[in-house]
């Protein structure tokens, strides 16, 4: 997948699928929350408009989501004092 944030494989298998699944989750979450955006414009039927925008807050809120869990692994793994590593602050 493009423009996808590589996870370092130094990590232990857990933390680098936690992480993987954050990304992945913030990307799906994303591009479904447009899609919704994009069926709501123009829809004339009040009904079906609000549904669409209803999904789009609904995505748009597991997109923050993820991307809180993200920083949140990640801030876990910065130590202390020191700034997040670059393949993570790259990441998120």
């Amino acid at each position: 997948m493009p423009g996808t944030a590589k996870v370092n494989e130094n990590f232990p298998p857990q933390i680098q699928k936690a992480l993987a699944e954050c990304i992945a989750g913030a990307q799906v979450a994303e591009r479904k929350a447009s899609d919704y955006l994009k069926l709501a414009q123009g829809e004339a039927d009040d009904s079906i408009y609000e549904a669409c925008r209803s999904m789009h807050r609904f995505y748009s809120s597991m997109h923050e989501f993820f991307r809180e869990e993200q920083m949140a692994i990640s801030a876990l793994l910065k130590p202390d004092g020191g700034a997040l590593p670059p393949h993570l602050a790259t990441a998120a």
